[in-house]
């Protein structure tokens, strides 16, 4: 089971649970990032652009992802670190909470039981909360 996953500062969980990460699967949950990420407006009435931090996987750069990236240039912007360094990932933090809290040392009969109990747990954090802010706080 794969997992995308996009924390706000505001401490807002967006997830899509996929069976393979790939372009297609990534740029679905891009979508579903922009259609549901609480973009308000500046002072100055400009919208609010989501900077969307990644790793560098190469479904990431996908070149088929270009033209709708391009798109919605003004609402999303991708922003990479550089190789190697998970730990300046906030949604790393998020993964280690999980593990530990629904994982770590669990059977799980089968598939749908590890995603039914995943997505029960997230969903906690499907409003803003204090708990994924303070992950995010050094941001």
């Amino acid at each position: 089971m794969s997992v995308f996953g996009a924390m706000g500062v505001s401490g807002q969980l967006i997830f899509k649970q996929s069976d393979v990460f790939n372009a297609e699967t990534f740029n679905e949950f891009l979508i579903q990032l922009v259609v549901c990420a609480c973009v308000g407006t500046k002072s100055n009435g400009q919208r609010k652009k989501i900077l969307l931090v990644l790793d560098n996987a190469r479904y990431h750069h996908a070149i088929i992802l270009q033209p709708w990236l391009e798109s919605m240039s003004d609402v999303i912007e991708l922003f990479f670190l550089p190789p190697y360094s998970p730990d300046l990932n906030a949604i790393e933090m998020l993964w280690k909470k999980t593990r530990r809290a629904v994982t770590h040392n669990r059977f799980f009969e089968n598939i749908q039981t590890l995603k039914y109990d995943l997505s029960l747990y997230w969903y906690q954090f499907y409003q803003p909360n204090e708990d994924l802010r303070k992950l995010t706080a050094f941001i």
